[in-house]
């Protein structure tokens, strides 16, 4: 039996069977989307990672001597960031969906890198503080605004490799930042070698922010560089596997559903615990690498090694949903060698295993963020749930770098054993969480199943549908 849209079914099966010329409107659409998304937000991610975590090469390059820092008043100030990145994550996503990611996204881009180069007029302790706080209200929209707006292009299962390739610039950010830094302060001019980081990272975001807004388009019902085939084609695509639609209204009650939904602070929780390694790596690596015998411009550099393993292990990240469907299950594997790795870290004297398994503790921490990131947006349903869902979770991210940012502290220089077994401990608890919603999941598809509920969604309001979100009899979960 066939269609007008280019879709069959085969007789006694449920299965779609997509005619060729279809297929070909789909390869040409993924194309096109992928070119006007995935650049420029690789490109401004990873830049967003730079403006965060510049803040610890600054202070390998001198800041902290210059300005008169002294004790934990540099923890304070890179904690000081995550104060407001916490709280603005979910208002930023509801105004995305109001003004569109077009305008968004490049507009909080531009102000937070201006915020970046303030950062070299800063003259005390204070200031430091008062800028990496309005820092924070600006970044906070632009992970979860980036998650959100791939629920409205790609079918869950494109939206794994493309979250991971997006999630990899932040690592990748990582091997490029410490060499970067240690070449911009050297620049011999009328300011110290810290405020040249600043200055220019800080001009590289506000181009970049231009692109942005040149590329980026909304939604594919509205997006100009596509053919009416094409986006017909899409819609089909899309609506087959049951992806966000623009004109769905934001729906105030699916704000609670999303609040009061412990799975949803179950994928917050391990995000939270993924971050808290990844982000101190990114902001203290070169001060671990340093307190182990380097010379400044030695240890940012070096710092490029245990980034450049997360950037491989990210990479990866995004093929292994295809190998084995379970993300629990690579959840588990990852966050289990962790935990045994930094137990490594913590116990052993010799440099060289400290700094190898550092490289390798970076290797397994680094797919977790992306891998939680997909499997809450592929059983996540409702557009304001989801948006909601997203922030909550990069939300926790937030927490984890305010918490992290005080976990290496200057009274445990030099090995820093404190911090790495509150990681491991992190890390353990993320295998714990997985595990708990692995047997949730399964349990409630059974259930489901069990029910055999034959759901009629054409007998309810559109509204209806949409508020239902994940409770839906026809939804199951992956687990």
């Amino acid at each position: 039996m066939s269609t007008k849209d280019g879709q069959s079914f085969d007789k006694g099966s449920s299965e779609v069977v997509i005619s060729a010329e279809e297929q070909r409107l789909r390869r040409s659409y993924l194309r096109k989307a992928d070119w006007h998304l995935l650049p420029p937000a690789f490109a401004m991610y990873f830049y967003a990672v730079v403006d965060r975590n510049n803040i610890g090469n600054a202070r390998v390059a001198g800041m902290d001597v210059e300005l008169g820092l002294h004790g934990n008043q540099f923890n304070w100030v890179a904690s000081a960031f995550f104060f407001t990145y916490i709280f603005f994550e979910i208002p930023s996503n509801i105004m995305l969906k109001r003004v569109g990611a077009r305008i968004w996204l490049p507009f909080i881009a531009i102000c937070w890198s201006v915020l970046v180069g303030l950062m070299a007029a800063a003259k005390s302790y204070g200031s430091l503080v008062a800028v990496r706080v309005l820092m924070g209200v600006f970044q906070a929209g632009y992970v979860p605004g980036f998650i959100y707006l791939t629920s409205f292009w790609y079918t869950k299962r494109q939206q794994a490799p493309r979250i991971s390739l997006f999630f990899s610039a932040g690592v990748f950010a990582g091997i490029w930042s410490g060499p970067l830094a240690g070449r911009l302060q050297q620049i011999k001019g009328s300011l110290s070698g810290y405020q040249y980081i600043f200055i220019i990272e800080a001009c590289i975001t506000i181009a970049l922010a231009v692109v942005m807004a040149i590329m980026l388009q909304n939604y594919p019902e509205t997006a100009t560089f596509l053919t009416e085939e094409e986006r017909a084609a899409a819609l089909r695509m899309l609506a087959n596997d049951k992806a966000l639609s623009y004109n769905t209204n934001y729906r105030p009650r699916q704000v609670l559903r999303a609040l009061s939904d412990w799975t949803v602070w179950g994928y917050a929780i391990i995000f939270w615990a993924a971050v808290m390694g990844g982000t101190t790596q990114a902001i203290f690596g070169p001060t671990l690498i340093k307190a182990m015998g380097y010379t400044s411009t030695r240890a940012q550099v070096l710092s490029a090694a245990p980034s450049a393993c997360g950037f491989a292990s990210q990479i990866l990240s995004m093929f292994l949903p295809r190998l084995h469907p379970r993300f629990s299950v690579w959840i588990m594997i990852f966050s289990a060698a962790a935990c045994a790795f930094y137990a490594v870290i913590a116990t052993v004297e010799n440099i060289h295993v400290r700094f190898t398994f550092l490289c390798l503790s970076n290797f397994a921490l680094s797919p977790n963020m992306p891998l939680v990131s997909v499997w809450m947006s592929n059983n996540v349903m409702g557009v304001t749930k989801k948006g909601v869902a997203s922030a909550c979770t990069v939300m926790l991210g937030g927490v984890a770098g305010l918490i992290g940012s005080h976990i290496y502290r200057s009274q445990d220089f030099p090995q820093y054993r404190f911090g790495h077994i509150f990681v491991c401990v992190c890390n353990a608890f993320i295998f714990v969480i997985a595990l708990t919603l692995n047997l949730y999941f399964r349990y409630e598809n059974r259930r489901r199943d069990a029910q055999n509920v034959d759901f009629d969604a054409s007998a309810l309001s559109k509204d209806e549908v949409e508020d239902m979100c994940d409770n839906r009899p026809d939804h199951r979960y992956t687990w």
